[in-house]
């Protein structure tokens, strides 16, 4: 039985799974999660987001919202809706602190000077004419992230691109903040600032 056969069971073949496999929040990541983001968060595909050192809340809240069905993203959502939807709070909570223990690695893909330049700067100063804040006031110096904002540094660029891409969708409905400030930047600013915190 296939994966997606298996997840087309409202949830109960995952649900009992999750239930039998996963006692721990190590045991979880490495059942569940490492498929795709590595059992130590550090994704090497860009169709996955990196998840090692990501805060701890901000994991919890996406993890919830992957629960309810509150958020879709794109092809990967049929499976975290049936993986979310077989957590309880408690092994939700355990697996957003595993994940934020691990140590982040640099991301290793191809970097363009020019575009990380214009990204640094973007993120660093925001833009007067355009009424875009700068992006370190939320996501720190670093982009290491704050309790109310996720951590940026290291992910991988076409991820973001697309998280960036779709603030003003359905899929992303909980961002009210990041809808109103996508609004204020062209499609070559997303490019430049996703090149940047690719690079950090």
């Amino acid at each position: 039985m296939t994966l997606r056969l298996m997840l087309s069971i409202p949830g109960l073949v995952l649900t009992f799974a999750l239930a039998q496999a996963a006692t721990t929040p190590e045991r979880l990541a490495r059942t569940w999660c490492a498929s795709c983001h590595m059992a130590d968060g550090n994704s090497i595909s860009p169709l996955f987001p990196r998840l090692a050192a990501q805060q701890a809340p901000y994991l919890q809240q996406q993890l919830q919202l992957f629960r309810s069905r509150g958020r879709s993203d794109d092809a990967a959502h049929d499976y975290m809706w049936g993986v979310a939807g077989g957590l309880s709070d408690a092994q939700i909570a355990g697996v957003a602190a595993y994940f934020a223990a691990q140590k982040p690695e640099a991301n290793p893909a191809k970097r363009d000077a020019a575009l990380i330049a214009a990204g640094e700067a973007i993120y660093r100063q925001g833009r007067e004419s355009s009424s875009t804040p700068a992006c370190l006031a939320c996501h720190g110096a670093r982009a290491e992230g704050s309790e109310l904002a996720p951590r940026l540094a290291g992910q991988h660029a076409p991820y973001l691109l697309r998280q960036l891409q779709v603030f003003n969708s359905a899929q992303r409905p909980a961002a009210m903040a990041m809808q109103a400030i996508v609004k204020t930047l062209s499609d070559a600013d997303l490019r430049a600032l996703a090149a940047y915190l690719q690079s950090m």
